[in-house]
């Protein structure tokens, strides 16, 4: 073989060679790419799997805290209300303390405008964790409920006053005494047990004298009248509450009375009335401010108002006292409702039985065993508690 085939076989060779190299290096890319294709698709499918999981477990998180925290915000509240019932109680010691001090110096409560319409601040009593406001409505200066029991024209003019038609308000009165009375006997628009055994939730009247005007709500054309439907009382349940008191059976208390109360059945206020109520609202002219006037005795009221309504005697003096506390810690509020006898008593018209204001704890955090502690644990009033409502639910 010549020198020019050989050349010419090792070229071709070399080619071949070249090819088989080229062919080989072709197949190990082609394994790579399919190896690198397979390892991005397993990585890709984990990360799915990853992210589904975690948005799986999102859900879960989402139902789980939709279903624990209605369970947390109950059980905080429940710690926030019986912390704030403390407080509450607390603030009723206090104010029954402060008005003990006033009825003591002054021998009698006239108004809160003796001294005693802020009683935490008269004392110095802060709660840091909670906001306490304490209010009061003079019930004696209301006139007493049982006057209608046995008075069917004052009634019917009352209702009508509130805006009721006379043949309405002749209905509402013949209910409410069926409601009251003992007997079974069934006035011409009244209602006994027949009506009453036909309710949803069948009840009986109760043939006796209400214990509060909330009952009402029980008495057919009552409940439709001065409460929603719910149940509420509304805006003409206020106005009757206004002028008339369930617990009231005595006197009435010129320094907290409407002076509505002086003109039911009638036009309006005279002159002489007008310039009285000026003097009693004090500077503002607005009567339940703190600046207003109160008066000792009945001299000074005007013989127009004073013989006004008959069989009521106009007095100055406060015989039974609402106290309303309430204690607030963000959206947790408690309320408590303290029914004061100043005479000691109990209304005429209650089948309770509070006595003193004793309680099976004391109120106050006191650890010494010196005077002052046996002193507040034993303190004694000149009026006896002889209601408590715990929001609206009584004791």
């Amino acid at each position: 073989m010549d020198f020019k085939n050989q050349l010419i076989l090792d070229h071709e060779g070399a080619n071949l060679n070249r090819s088989f190299r080229n062919a080989s290096n072709e197949g190990i890319m082609s394994k790579s790419k399919i190896q690198f294709k397979t390892k991005s698709s397993r990585r890709g499918s984990i990360i799915i799997f990853v992210m589904g999981m975690i948005f799986l477990l999102s859900i879960l998180t989402v139902q789980f805290m939709e279903q624990i925290l209605p369970h947390i915000q109950m059980n905080a509240m429940k710690n926030a209300e019986s912390d704030l019932r403390r407080v509450a109680y607390s603030s009723l010691e206090v104010t029954l303390a402060v008005m003990s001090e006033y009825a003591e110096y002054d021998s009698a409560m006239y108004s809160p405008t003796q001294g005693w319409q802020d009683p935490l601040n008269f004392a110095g009593i802060t709660f840091p964790d909670a906001t306490v406001t304490v209010e009061f409505q003079d019930e004696s200066g209301k006139l007493p409920f049982s006057s209608l029991y046995n008075d069917n024209i004052m009634f019917t003019i009352i209702l009508s006053d509130l805006g009721f038609d006379d043949y309405t308000a002749t209905e509402l009165v013949d209910k409410f005494q069926d409601w009251v009375d003992e007997d079974d006997l069934e006035r011409p628009d009244g209602a006994e047990n027949d009506y009453y055994l036909d309710a949803p939730i069948p009840y009986e009247p109760a043939n006796a004298p209400i214990s509060s005007l909330k009952e009402l709500a029980l008495i057919g054309g009552f409940q439709e009248t001065f409460f929603d439907i719910y149940g509420r009382p509304n805006e003409l349940y206020h106005r009757l509450e206004s002028l008339f008191s369930p617990v009231n059976d005595g006197n009435v208390n010129i320094n907290s009375a409407d002076a509505s109360l002086f003109t039911l059945g009638e036009e309006g206020i005279n002159f002489e009335q007008d310039s009285f109520w000026e003097y009693l609202a004090g500077e503002d002219e607005v009567r339940g401010t703190t600046d207003d006037r109160y008066l000792t005795d009945t001299t000074q009221v005007p013989p127009s108002i004073r013989d006004g309504i008959p069989g009521v005697t106009v007095s100055s003096e406060i015989q039974w006292l609402t106290i309303i506390i309430r204690a607030q810690r963000g959206l947790s509020v408690f309320e408590l409702r303290a029914l004061v006898s100043m005479g000691g008593s109990l209304p005429g018209n209650q089948n309770t039985s509070f006595d003193r204001f004793n309680r099976e704890e004391q109120v106050f955090s006191v650890e010494d065993n010196t005077e002052r502690s046996t002193e507040i644990g034993n303190l004694q009033y000149p009026f006896a508690v002889v209601q408590i409502y715990e929001n609206e639910i009584v004791l």
